[in-house]
């Protein structure tokens, strides 16, 4: 899935410094200077990371026309990995280890004949990856927005951002910094003059702990003591709670209003790591017993299905709690109105624009969405947690309203 068609994923990150501005030939030439296959120093793990076109896996070619896209650039991040299958290791070691023992007495190779062996399967791995076997591609689309200063990548695993940030580095001088919740609240609080509070927040508590007054905080963000991460597990929460008791409309700092609904999934876990995981597959989850007992219980949202409406668009997609990556979310269909009149290539150019101006709109109605969250949750006693907390203690009979969501 890409940026241009179809339904995106993505990860987002901030261009540390400012993504490049002027979209011309040099950028063209620093894309071209480090494309796949253009590595210099061969890296011992089997490796190798580079640009691509973005037309496919092979395109080593850039050029102004097929990669600027209005004030976008649209490109991909190709992986290649060369590396025996450990299941044919194993089997070349075996095969070796049977011709050095077939003609030992008791028909079992010795310690020095396993080194042997080992050694021999080692040295035909590394033969047959030199004669072309073995190697993987993987592309990986890329649009970095110029006017948001943003990088977006269709992926979210961690092993192909981690090699990304050094050849990001090396072609444009600058850093990344992955726009997760925390990363995001920071942002929101220099804004409005706030940073103090949000070093001074620890997770909000909605259900007490059964062991006792002090909750043992959250446990996948502990590694991090600086992390505000989960302030997007609580951001799930709270859209939860807008959209069940609130109508779910919300208004925003820019005078728009977004109104958001919960559909399709929903991913709980228990905060503490004490009752496990629990995901729900209904058009309309949050509507459902199950998902009401399991946030009495103190579960908070890690992902949830969404469709959002804002300044006439209508978004459906899934959002990671913590990261904020956004996983196959589908956009308005663009009418290439921002070329009309050009001919057929000047309205698929205006097409591709539209495109990215739907994907930057919904970037910047998530980080709205967010940001009227995070404003009220850095309020002196964050006057939303006593009303959630009463909403999840409610039984279902207790409150209508839970109906008219399951219908919505």
């Amino acid at each position: 899935m890409g940026f241009l068609s179809g339904a995106a994923s993505f990860s987002r990150f901030e261009v540390v410094g400012g993504a490049p501005k002027r979209l011309d030939q040099a950028v063209i030439e620093k894309l071209t200077e480090h494309v796949i296959g253009s590595q210099r120093e061969k890296r011992t793990d089997g490796i190798e990371v580079g640009w691509v076109g973005g037309s496919h896996v092979l395109d080593r070619t850039f050029d102004l026309g097929k990669n600027v896209v209005g004030d976008a650039l649209h490109f991909g991040f190709r992986i290649d990995t060369a590396k025996v299958p450990p299941e044919i290791m194993r089997a070349y070691v075996r095969m070796e280890l049977e011709a050095l023992a077939k003609d030992n007495p008791t028909g079992r190779p010795s310690a020095k004949q396993r080194k042997l062996a080992k050694a021999n399967a080692e040295r035909r791995g590394e033969t047959e990856i030199k004669q072309g076997r073995f190697h993987r591609m993987r592309e990986f689309p890329v649009l970095i927005d110029s006017r948001g200063d943003a990088l977006l990548i269709a992926t979210t695993v961690p092993a192909v951002i981690e090699n990304l940030h050094p050849l990001f580095r090396a072609t444009f001088g600058k850093r990344l910094e992955p726009l997760t919740s925390g990363r995001l609240a920071y942002r929101i609080a220099e804004k409005i003059g706030a940073t103090r509070r949000v070093e001074q927040l620890s997770p909000a508590e909605f259900v007490r702990h059964p062991g006792g007054d002090a909750a043992p905080g959250v446990f996948w963000t502990l590694h991090d003591p600086e992390s505000r991460d989960y302030l997007g597990n609580e951001f799930l929460l709270w859209l939860w709670w807008q959209h069940a008791e609130e109508g779910g409309t919300i208004e925003l700092s820019d005078k728009s209003e977004a109104h958001v609904v919960l559909v399709r999934n929903l991913t709980l876990e228990c905060p503490w790591g004490e009752t496990g995981k629990e995901t729900i597959l209904a058009a309309g989850p949050g509507a459902l017993p199950e998902a009401r007992r399991a946030i009495q219980t103190g579960k908070l949202p890690r992902r949830a299905g969404l469709i959002i409406n804002r300044q006439g668009s209508q978004y459906e997609l899934t959002l990671q709690a913590e990261t904020l990556a956004i996983s196959a979310a589908t956009l308005p269909k663009a009418e290439g109105g921002a070329a009309e009149g050009n001919g057929d290539g000047g309205s698929r150019a205006g097409e591709l624009v539209d495109r990215v101006d739907e994907l930057r709109n919904l970037c910047q109605t998530i980080d709205l969405l967010f940001e009227t969250f995070v404003r009220r949750r850095l309020t002196g006693n964050f006057e939303d947690r006593g009303k959630i907390s009463r909403w999840m203690r409610e039984s279902e009979a207790e409150s209508p309203r839970m109906a008219v969501a399951a219908g919505a």
